[in-house]
């Protein structure tokens, strides 16, 4: 016998095919249409992602982005904004600025463009600087602006991106102090104009910064000098010779320790090359691919050896004016590898210390006697790294072993 009664199956489709029926006289909401795919001719990259980093009171994203015109013409560029999660703007510079930021190897290193010639690449070095009134940003964003003829579509103007993801502050390895005592002067330290954060070299087939990070200590006395009587004499420079001191448990992976000291003020006394430029120096794993690198030490000054573990605060020589250096000073940095030049830096922050000022440049601090008066109480900066030209003293130092 045959029933009138549909099947549930039936039943199933007939609902279904009334429902498609009623959503198709139902009023259709427009979607806004998507902006259009940019047509700019040029490649942007973060080659390496930034990490937020703590420094007086703001965090700072220390990064480049690496620019690639893919095209027969030149691609001026405008200006470039930097802009947070929900599109807020962090930065924007225009192209004054970019001037000064922009670096083209085919260019003169002097030449300040802003224009990417056919075929060339370039990088931008940015500083990102937020205040730290809160957790950083968990990703920038990029928005890039070529100069091109009024009413120009945007599509072949604007490039919206990239976006990338920063690394937490939790991801700068957190050190002990490097030297003992006051007054630290730290030249070249964290800043966009460094010449350390400019040194772009392309060692083995890989263009890196080991020095993004990098800071020269030069020690001052109480009276803001960094030397006394005859400049020419290391021994007359406050910080000569002072105890380096290990700045975490690790293991010596590298010694270099019979290059002469250079006569202050004076063209280095050793020809540079790749194994000369840090001097004497000492490298050491501290572990999770980090390696931290002491340059410039005294000749035969080093106590330690390779293979040999040391223990933070241990004492691994004493500071110098050896290799690439116009003066007695230590320089320190963080990378992925134990060379002056042939790694990638990795940021860094010190467990404490305290800041006692700041001079304007380093200039005025070596050849202008007291243009740094010591801040009484200054600021106590927790997992921080110093700015350019601010003055410091470490903090909870582990007692210097012999």
């Amino acid at each position: 016998m045959v029933s009138n009664t549909p099947s549930p199956s039936h039943r199933s489709r007939r609902a279904r095919l009334l429902l498609a029926i009623a959503l198709a006289m139902a009023p259709v909401a427009v979607a806004a249409s998507p902006a259009k795919p940019s047509v700019v001719p040029v490649d942007a990259r973060v080659p390496v992602p930034p990490t937020a980093i703590r420094s007086g009171d703001a965090w700072h994203f220390l990064y480049e982005l690496r620019l690639s015109n893919f095209s027969g013409r030149p691609m001026p560029l405008e200006h470039v904004e930097v802009l947070g999660e929900d599109g807020t703007p962090f930065a924007r510079f225009a192209e004054s600025e970019l001037a000064t930021m922009l670096a083209i190897p085919a260019q003169a290193a002097a030449t300040e463009a802003t224009t990417l010639a056919p075929g060339t690449i370039g990088t931008l070095f940015l500083e990102v600087v937020v205040p730290a009134t809160g957790a950083p940003p968990a990703h920038l964003s990029h928005r890039l602006r070529f100069t091109s003829p009024a009413g120009t579509d945007p599509s072949r103007t604007t490039i919206e991106g990239p976006r990338v993801a920063v690394g937490p502050a939790q991801g700068a390895v957190v050190l002990g102090p490097p030297l003992g005592g006051g007054n630290w002067l730290a030249a070249n330290g964290l800043s966009n104009e460094s010449d350390h954060r400019r040194t772009l070299v392309t060692v083995d087939g890989q263009a890196r910064i080991a020095q993004r990070y990098a800071v020269d200590f030069v020690q001052l006395d109480d009276e803001g000098r960094a030397f006394s009587g005859d400049a020419s004499k290391n021994a007359n420079w406050t910080g000569y010779r002072a105890p380096v001191l290990a700045v975490a448990d690790g293991q010596v992976t590298a010694v270099r320790g019979d290059l002469p000291d250079n006569t202050p003020g004076q063209l280095p006394a050793t020809k540079i090359s790749l194994d000369t430029i840090g001097g004497n120096t000492v490298a050491l794993d501290i572990g999770d691919g980090r390696h931290v690198l002491y340059g410039h030490l005294v000749p035969g000054s080093i106590r330690v050896a390779p293979g040999q573990k040391v223990r933070k605060g241990d004492v691994i020589g004493e500071l110098g004016n050896s290799g690439q250096s116009d003066a007695p000073h230590l320089h320190l940095q963080v990378a992925d590898a134990g060379s002056a030049l042939a790694a990638e830096g990795l940021p860094y922050v010190f467990a404490c210390f305290r800041d006692r000022g700041r001079v304007t440049s380093v200039d005025a601090a070596l050849e202008a006697p007291g243009a740094w008066k010591p801040v009484q109480g200054g600021a106590i900066r927790s997992k921080a790294l110093p700015g350019a030209n601010e003055v410091l003293s470490f903090c909870d130092q582990p007692r210097p072993r012999a």
